[in-house]
């Protein structure tokens, strides 16, 4: 009998993501320029990407970037927007890693308390850039495209996983090689649509306080995006890495 495998911190995952990974390459499309942000909420932001903070801007088609950074005045916090400057809009995703105490309470405390099983929260907002918001704005949607399928990522040559899509709140990922192999779970999730066949996903574990927030593109078949989640087991530092897979359909069935 095998042993079963252990549950590693999110620092130790990046170290076994770093080598050789298929992320795509940073863009300076962005560099030097402030974009005016316009939320359906109401709400406005100038978002100056030379200023931001460890951050990250990729690429998966023209015109549409994926940026990630880390804002200096929210210490278990992650932001991430998907930007189309094409369809005049943005998604803004901010994720918030748990404190110690909330990680450490229990499921069933959890789930008898009417909370969520996982203790990572996101905060959803879109909008449009460069322009107020109007009603009749292209927003990114929820999308039900990706249900059902089942897609094998290859993230390096080392790391390779397998993600089933359940429903609209569930998903299903396992290690097939890696760092984590063995290993599986079931977490939450949300899917929206960016443009044909280009998808953002993201998910938030329960097991290791994660936060992952990736876009799909079924067109060309690859993935880019990031991993969140504390450096150790100390909750004091947050890891935040990029990541990219090159990725696979292994097969579609009905999810209703």
């Amino acid at each position: 009998m095998t042993q079963a495998q252990e549950w590693i911190t999110v620092g130790a995952l990046g170290d076994a993501f770093a080598p050789d990974n298929h992320c795509l390459t940073q863009s300076r499309d962005l560099a030097g320029r402030t974009l005016q942000l316009h939320y359906e909420d109401g709400g406005t932001a100038l978002l100056a990407i030379d200023q931001l903070a460890q951050c990250s801007v990729t690429a998966p088609r023209p015109g549409i970037y994926f940026v990630d950074y880390l804002p200096q005045d929210a210490a278990r916090a992650g932001v991430s927007l998907v930007i189309n400057l094409e369809a005049g809009s943005f998604i803004e995703l901010t994720g918030t890693l748990p404190t110690r105490e909330e990680a450490h309470t229990p499921l069933l405390q959890r789930a008898s308390q009417g909370k969520e099983l996982t203790a990572v929260r996101l905060r959803t907002r879109r909008g449009t850039v460069g322009r107020p918001f109007a009603d009749d704005a292209a927003l990114p949607q929820p999308t039900t495209a990706m249900l059902g399928k089942r897609v094998e990522y290859i993230y390096s040559p080392h790391e390779r996983y397998e993600h089933i899509y359940l429903n609209q709140r569930f998903y299903t990922w396992r290690c097939i090689d890696g760092a984590e192999k063995g290993l599986a779970e079931t977490d939450a999730c949300d899917y929206y649509a960016i443009a044909p066949d280009l998808y953002l996903f993201i998910w938030r574990e329960k097991i290791i306080p994660t936060l992952g927030v990736i876009m799909v593109d079924l067109r060309a078949m690859k993935t880019t995006g990031k991993i969140m989640g504390y450096d150790g087991d100390d909750f004091d530092q947050v890891r935040n890495f990029g990541v990219g897979a090159h990725a696979r359909v292994l097969a579609t069935i009905p999810w209703e």
